[in-house]
Formats: structure tokens, C-alpha cells, sequence
């Protein structure tokens, strides 16, 4: 059951949202290029259908004008203040803004931001339908004018459900309009779902950047847990997934509506080879005792790469921070460092653990390169003569993601529109 990816504009006035000014900035868009307008009927309307093409990607983009409603379980993914609210509120209609999601999703997500910040460049915030989210205004205009897109994160959400006991259904929200399975997780507990959050994260992650949902008992490596313990999760229809949870009081089809009714299956795991060669997955519950316990899942490479990108697209907000020189603000790197020859695999020789330092200070050296002096927080695995304390000079080619923290707040690339 796809759905098309429906995301409300709220603008900072009703009128910039008038048909007049949206096709004004259509036509004069230096990211766009219109090559059709028409008008359709679409839900029993009369609305705008605009083809465009950005860097040869072609999108049918349907627009239409629509009342301001935030349901109320609609998660806030951004920081509003009081007076945002106010503004908000004070506002009656919004633009919907409507494409079809069929391959590159990361990339056709990032498009749907640039073709709002095109069309409504002053915004208070974003509705996505599909993940049930409320995107800042300003990280929307960030992240459409930025180079790198943004997390994957950004295409879903997961939900928790909790009943009258401790048990918690968890369920994703917004991977159907990647033609994706929603992902499930039943029998969680108030205690396990955080480490059940990350298991269900990384496998999306996988599925959006493969653009293939991962066959049903088909096995997925995730992380070693310990040395022998490995987490290889699969996939399971809801339906057959309930006989492994007698004892389960939620999930079941008398709490699921037509959305969580089709298309979703529920996440488990092979305990061992034998399991998955004889497709028997068992619940996810047999590895409480070591899921979030510092568990380390596998970031891809791809992802790994897109963090690098964005960490170093925004460094100035480092060098402006840095300074400034205040001892209560400190700033963290992620550096990759080049891991032990007996570590490596064939397949990479230039592999690398990606570790985080803390900054000291920024200088030029004698070739008059920019450098960061940094001391490492934490043993490295991989690189045994990296430990806690050592101290090195790096590039921001080096850099791979950064965190500034300060008193009652911590600052990432992707939150850098707070700055």
C-alpha cells in the first residue's frame, strides 16, 4: 500500500501562498526548470499539477491550498518557541505539496524540501504527512539550500504504543512512500525500546539506501553484540509473527487500522545459522540482555560518507564558535582513523574507525593549512595506539561529524539552524 509523500507549507502569511506568487517563484527558480503546468482533479478538487525537472530528475508536483491541522500525536522534530506557536495558529490555510516517491528516496526527499523552499521561502514550519512529523521552518530552508541530504531519519518515524501494562508496540511511520515496508517490534517494554528504536532505525536506513525492502526471512547482519554474538535480524508478516508472541497484548488486528494493516512487517532475529538456513526467526527478546548495552550497529558506508559531507559543509559554525574561546562550550570530532593492518579487510584497505576527539584549538601550520589540535576521549578499537589522551593535528578533510555542547544544549551539523 504506497502513498504518495503530502507535506503542508505553513507560511509566515496566507497570501505567499497565493496561486500568483507560487508560480512567480516557479518560473524565476534557478533550481528548477518548469516544462508543463496543468490543472487536474485530485480528492474531488480542482487542483494545480506542475512537471519539473531538477538536475534531470523529472517530479509531478500537485499543489493545493489546505487547512492548518496538527493532529496531536504529530511528533515536533524540531525546536518551536511560544511565539512560533502563536504565529502558527494564527495562520489558516497551508500549501500542500504532493510527489510520488519512486527511486533515490534519500535524493527525491531532499528534492520535495528545495521545491518547497523554492515556492515558500518564508515558512514557519513543514507538515510531513508520511512520518507524522513537524519540520522547522528554518532547518527546511537549511537543508533545502544545503549540498548533502538530509539523514534518513527525516523519512520516518517510530512510534511507541503503549498499553495498560509495561508492553510497547513499536511501528515506523512514512516508508511506505518509498514503496518500503513499515517496520514493527512487538512485545517491547518501556525499559527495552530505546535499544529496540536503533535496530529498528538501522534497518530502515538499509532498506532507503538499497531503495529494497529486505525479503521476509531473508537474514540481516546488524552489529556483533559481543565476540561470538552476532545480531542478524529478518523480516516476518505481522500475521505470522503473533503465534511467536503469546503473551503479547498488542499488535493484534482489532488494534491495527487499514495502515497498519498491509504493507508492515514485524522485525526478528536468527539466534544462529541453523535458524536462518531453516528460515525459524524467534523474537527479539532473546538479546535483552546485550541490545543497548553500548550495542554499536553498523553505520553504512554511504550514510558514514553523507555525515562526513555535511560535517564539513558546516564548519564555519565551529570556527565561529571556537573563536570565541568559552570555557563552558566544548566541541567534539568524529575523526576516522586508519585501522591496524591486521584489522583490515580485503575489500577495504583503507579502512577506518571513526572516533571522537575533543578540539583544543585551531591553528596554521608552517604550510600555512588550517589544522585542528585534538585530544582523543575514548580508546580506540581497532588502532591500538590511539588511546584516551592522545593528541593529534587534523584537516577537516579528516573530519567525519561534530557535536558542540554547551550549558544545557548540544549542537549537531543537522541542527545547525539554531545557531
Amino acid at each position: 500500500m504506497k502513498e504518495e509523500s503530502r507535506m503542508l507549507v505553513i507560511p509566515s502569511q496566507t497570501e505567499n501562498i497565493s496561486v500568483e506568487k507560487v508560480t512567480e517563484r516557479l518560473c524565476n527558480s534557478n533550481i528548477l526548470k518548469i516544462f508543463k503546468t496543468e490543472k487536474v482533479l485530485k480528492y474531488g478538487a480542482e487542483i494545480m499539477k506542475v512537471s519539473v525537472d531538477i538536475k534531470g530528475r523529472i517530479y509531478d508536483v500537485f499543489l493545493s491550498l489546505t487547512d492548518v491541522m496538527i493532529p496531536d500525536y504529530f511528533r515536533t522534530e524540531h525546536f518551536f518557541s511560544d511565539l512560533d506557536f502563536q504565529k502558527i495558529d494564527s495562520i489558516k490555510y497551508s500549501l500542500a505539496v504532493e510527489i510520488d516517491y519512486k527511486d533515490q528516496f534519500l535524493t527525491t526527499y531532499h528534492d520535495q524540501l528545495k521545491i518547497i523552499d523554492c515556492i515558500v521561502p518564508d515558512k514557519l514550519a513543514v507538515i510531513d504527512i508520511p512520518s507524522e512529523k513537524i519540520l522547522s521552518g528554518k532547518w527546511v530552508k537549511l537543508a533545502a539550500q544545503s549540498e548533502v541530504p538530509p539523514s534518513p531519519k527525516y523519512l520516518f518515524t517510530v512510534q511507541g504504543i503503549s498499553g495498560d501494562n509495561d508492553e510497547v508496540w513499536l511501528h515506523t511511520h512514512g516508508l511506505k512512500r518509498c514503496g518500503l515496508s513499515e517496520l514493527e517490534i512487538l512485545g517491547s517494554t518501556k525499559e527495552t525500546c530505546s535499544g529496540y528504536y536503533s535496530v529498528i532505525e538501522t534497518m530502515a536506513f538499509r532498506m532507503i539506501e538499497t531503495e529494497a525492502d529486505s525479503e521476509h526471512y531473508e537474514p540481516m547482519f546488524l552489529a556483533w553484540l559481543t565476540e561470538r554474538i552476532a545480531l542478524v535480524t529478518t523480516l516476518v508478516d505481522w500475521n505470522d509473527a503473533l503465534e511467536y508472541y503469546p503473551h503479547a497484548t498488542l499488535g493484534y488486528k482489532e488494534d491495527r487500522d487499514d495502515y497498519h494493516s498491509e504493507g508492515t512487517s514485524v522485525i526478528m532475529i536468527y539466534p544462529g545459522p541453523d535458524n536462518a538456513e531453516a528460515k525459524k526467526p524467534v523474537p527479539i527478546q532473546l538479546l535483552d540482555d546485550y541490545l543497548g548495552k553500548n550495542t554499536m550497529l553498523m553505520i553504512s558506508t554511504e550514510e558514514t560518507d553523507r555525515m562526513r559531507k555535511l560535517a564539513q559543509e558546516r564548519i564555519d559554525y565551529i570556527r565561529d564558535i571556537a573563536s570565541n574561546n568559552n570555557p563552558d562550550i566544548h566541541i567534539l570530532f568524529k575523526i576516522g582513523i586508519k585501522v591496524d593492518k591486521e584489522f583490515l579487510t580485503p575489500d577495504d584497505p583503507d579502512q577506518r574507525e571513526h572516533i571522537w576527539f575533543e578540539l583544543k584549538g585551531i591553528r596554521r601550520n608552517i604550510f600555512n593549512k588550517e589544522v585542528f589540535e585534538c585530544v582523543l576521549t575514548q580508546d580506540a578499537y581497532y588502532a591500538k595506539k590511539m588511546r584516551a589522551g592522545s593528541t593529534g593535528e587534523y584537516g577537516v578533510e579528516d573530519i567525519t561529524d561534530w557535536i558542540i555542547i554547551g550549558p544545557g544544549r548540544r549542537y549537531t551539523p543537522d541542527d545547525a539552524y539554531m545557531m
